[in-house]
């Protein structure tokens, strides 16, 4: 009497199987649209923090997230696809079409995305700055200039007067960097009979060897070492602007110490001679 009616039990699993059947393309096509959305969003929020700390630029951000949302699509899509429709032919067919828009959109911008990351890497690790004197070696050739980082393809080297050296960012992380460090310049000029007051002297000796065009007129310093009614010893720090200039700046310095201050002096190089 208490028998279960087993066409009841098996119709109810039927409208189950009806319901999953009906709804499970939608369910797989909703499930794609959150993985596509998710990977958009966390891109779009490291770029957004790069973009914060002036490393990448709004038109930078913009390409890669489009590039993320071309590949991250074409592979999300057709797997739904093959999922929803059971065709034995609909998954060869996917794969080949992924293989396909993967391919085209790499061959299109594959250059711009390797040296994209390579800017990142460069600009993230600080293995060079702006305005550093770096000597590059690639192939063989040695490249040598004052760095300018410009987010994109190339990074500059600043050379002589009017000459640039533009190299791919994919290339300086494959090549030997020299760094050539500003080496400090030192001199120790004795003033005889100086017959004024000691600010004047330091303010003169100042402005001289900031008329010289080798020389950081950021980085100079002059201080007393030594006053005597009949002479003032000071000592004069300055900084090649190009570290392949040093014995020029250093000859510079002293002609302008000796030609243009109304002083009887004698200049001493303590420091700054090459090798």
């Amino acid at each position: 009497m208490l028998a279960t009616n087993p066409t009841r039990s098996r119709g109810g699993g039927g409208l189950l199987e009806e319901a999953w059947e009906a709804w499970s393309p939608v369910l797989y096509l909703a499930i794609s649209a959150v993985i596509i959305y998710a990977t958009y969003y966390v891109a779009r929020i490291a770029l957004a923090r790069l973009r914060l700390r002036g490393i990448i630029s709004r038109k930078f951000e913009e390409t890669v997230k489009l590039v993320v949302l071309i590949l991250t699509a074409a592979i999300v899509l057709p797997a739904a696809f093959s999922t929803v429709v059971p065709h034995p032919l609909v998954p060869t067919v996917s794969l080949a079409v992924v293989l396909t828009v993967v391919a085209v959109v790499l061959f299109s911008v594959i250059g711009y995305i390797s040296n994209s990351l390579a800017y990142l890497v460069v600009a993230l690790t600080s293995m060079v700055r702006d305005g550093e004197y770096v000597r590059v070696l690639i192939d063989g050739k040695e490249f040598e200039g004052r760095v300018l980082l410009v987010e994109g393809n190339h990074v500059v080297l600043k050379a002589d007067p009017g000459t640039s050296v533009f190299i791919p960012y994919s290339r300086l992380l494959r090549s030997v960097i020299v760094k050539m460090s500003r080496l400090p310049l030192v001199l120790r000029v004795r003033v005889a009979k100086p017959g004024g007051n000691i600010d004047e002297v330091i303010e003169k000796v100042y402005s001289a060897i900031r008329r010289s065009r080798l020389v950081d007129k950021a980085n100079i310093s002059v201080r007393p070492l030594g006053v005597r009614e009949d002479e003032v010893v000071l000592r004069v720090e300055a900084e090649a602007v190009n570290p392949k200039n040093v014995d020029d700046c250093l000859e510079e310095l002293v002609r302008l110490l000796l030609n243009e201050l109304p002083y009887k002096i004698s200049v001493e190089i303590v420091s700054g001679r090459r090798a």
